[in-house]
């Protein structure tokens, strides 16, 4: 039988008869060539492979390693990072820190990043779903469009009477029943905190309970599901296990080939600047296990499909000849074909930290933490909101202008006009503007039981870049999140922070804590938690819109079939070519692009 999976690494017996050495030569041409075995491209291959006429291969730098616990097991969270599975890249400097550069972490496996992150499966408000069709002219991309395909990659489990009575909510009529991505509230969900935390948060913030935010309607608190077999393992669902393990792994048109990168797209033509009306054409691949390896290349006959993610799909075009040309000379590599927005509009969000030591270390689970709140923008500002309103909006032709001039963004006007949209829909529409998640970690051998939140601004407005450092594809590509970049942002991040520490203050949760562990010293004022915001805090992860989909004009990337501009058959399938941030964890939303991707290529087939 033709071989699934090219590992680079010796494998359970278990799994040895789909597999082969990663050394056995590649046929010449596939159909389709993804780069990047992550959530979106493993969910692309596989709904694309279901046609046994269509050969797709799949280069992933990484492994398989889904039977690794930092992988199957979603309470190891964290210990993947700054690891062998991460790819360990980092923020630039911020000046404010001593020139501190942050982890910018990214799955290095099959899977990637869908294979150590949180696993959790929540949606944004259906408001800011909305907001795509505006920006690239086609309605499908709104909620009642993309819901649809999010519907078809889950298969919901309802939860036990046990863990309805720790909280566990749902709304039948909101999940999907058939999908592959198993999504559960997990058999060891915590007790403990959960239920007062939500109440306190009731409390202090007026929120009011959410059944189900896979609702469209996310404001309010909840308890949410996780990515996690509805069993006593509750391993993770990852994009591996959902989409891959099983009856797909045995497809001879289906390959993935482990431990290697594709460092350059080939062109069959070249397109100066003084032709823009000049479409390229990619030919297929050049790919390579390590920086002297041997540079191999395998030809694409329909399509290369961009999966690598928001810091590395920019990466590969820039490589590749596309993209601003002044990033492009500097870094040594020849112009293909100009494309403004490539690599531009980042938009990450920042998380800060605070913890308790709990009365009991009984939180009557094993976990994962679940319970969520998620304060809109006036119950985080109050009497203030009409104003920052008033001022933020008023100030947005200005900051779009510079963000144009500092190369942040391909066009002000049209940035201008995105921000608008994402600040009218925060104070207009009292979209969640903040999560607090409220964490409980075990005792261990080393360290004691906690219990606190982690908080973060959810729609920043601060836009950063991602770009190729040299014309070497194996050098990691320079991420300037623009941290705080716009004033509206530290305010939110200072306020959920600080208000975190009101709801722990709050009675019932503030009988099951007994001490601040962080911060060490609680600030006493307005500035001190914002000094303490800017000295602790980490990024998300939730990196997006490199190469997003809005009109040209508007500096986007792909058009609305996810085809990068002036290019016929390369398109970006991951969370690059979200434009805009949303109210959620990213999991479910990315899911529903892939699935909604994998369509559109096959409708294109005919």
């Amino acid at each position: 039988m033709f071989s699934l999976l090219l590992a680079c690494v010796a494998i359970p017996l278990a799994l040895a008869a789909p597999t082969r050495s990663s050394n056995t030569t590649l046929e010449d041409s596939f159909d389709y060539v993804i780069v990047g075995g992550g959530l979106t491209g493993l969910t692309v291959a596989s709904r694309l492979s279901e046609n046994p006429s269509i050969r797709v291969l799949v280069i992933e730098g990484g492994q398989d390693n889904h039977n690794d616990p930092r992988v199957y097991d979603v309470r190891t969270y964290g210990q993947a990072f700054e690891s062998d599975l991460d790819y360990n890249m980092t923020s630039t400097p911020i000046s404010w820190r001593n020139g501190t550069q942050l982890p910018m972490a990214a799955g290095k496996t099959l899977g990637g990043s869908g294979s150590i992150n949180g696993a959790s499966w929540t949606k944004g408000p259906k408001t800011q779903y909305d907001l795509l069709p505006l920006l690239i002219g086609d309605e499908s991309w709104g909620w009642d469009g993309l819901n649809q395909y999010m519907l078809g990659a889950e298969h919901f489990y309802a939860p036990s009477n046990e863990l309805k009575s720790k909280g566990a909510d749902f709304d039948g009529h909101k999940h999907g029943f058939s999908g592959p991505v198993k999504v559960s509230f997990a058999q060891g969900m915590f007790g403990g905190i959960n239920q007062p935390a939500l109440n306190a948060s009731e409390q202090v913030w007026g929120l009011e309970h959410v059944d189900d935010v896979a609702s469209g309607i996310v404001n309010g608190a909840t308890i949410i599901p996780n990515m996690v077999q509805p069993d006593v393992s509750q391993n993770r669902s990852s994009p591996y296990t959902a989409y891959i393990l099983g009856e797909p792994q045995s497809r001879d048109n289906l390959v993935i080939l482990t431990g290697h990168r594709a460092v350059e797209i080939r062109w069959n033509n070249t397109c100066t600047q003084e032709e823009p009306e000049c479409v390229l054409t990619a030919d297929g691949v050049y790919y390579q296990a390590s920086r002297e390896g041997e540079r191999l290349f395998v030809k694409a006959s329909r399509e290369v499909l961009l999966a690598a993610g928001s810091m590395q799909s920019p990466q590969l075009l820039e490589l590749s000849g596309v993209g601003d040309p002044a990033v492009l000379n500097k870094a040594g590599v020849s112009v293909k074909k100009s494309l403004m927005g490539v690599g531009k509009n980042l938009q990450e969000q920042t998380k800060n930290t605070v913890t308790y030591t709990p009365k009991s270390d009984d939180f009557e689970g094993s976990g994962p933490s679940s319970a969520i709140a998620f304060p809109n923008v006036h119950q985080l500002l109050g009497n203030a909101s009409s104003t920052v309103h008033a001022e933020t909006l008023a100030g947005l032709a200005e900051y779009a202008a510079q963000l144009e001039a500092q190369g942040l963004v391909a066009s002000a006007n049209a940035t201008h006009r995105v921000l608008q949209y994402q600040v009218e829909n925060l104070f207009n529409n009292s979209e969640a503007a903040a999560e607090i998640f409220f964490t409980q970690a075990l005792a261990t051998e080393t360290s004691a039981a906690t219990v606190g939140a982690d908080l973060w601004n959810l729609i920043v407005l601060a836009r950063g870049t991602i770009h190729i450092s040299s014309n070497d594809s194996f050098d990691l590509p320079t991420i300037e999140p623009s941290y705080f970049g716009h004033p509206l942002d530290l305010k939110l991040q200072t306020l959920a922070t600080k208000q975190a520490q009101e709801v722990y203050n709050t009675a019932p949760l503030a009988e099951m804590v007994s001490d601040v562990t962080l911060p060490a010293e609680v600030p006493s004022d307005y500035a001190g938690w914002e000094t303490f915001v800017k000295d602790t805090f980490t990024s998300v992860w939730h990196p997006i819109a490199t190469l997003s989909m809005m009109k040209e004009e508007f500096g986007g990337v792909v058009d609305n079939k996810l085809k990068v501009y002036g290019i016929s058959n390369v398109r970006c399938v991951d969370a690059s070519v979200l434009p805009v941030q949303l109210s959620a964890h990213l999991s479910s939303s990315l899911y529903g692009i892939a699935e909604k991707a994998a369509v559109m290529i096959r409708e294109d087939q005919v």
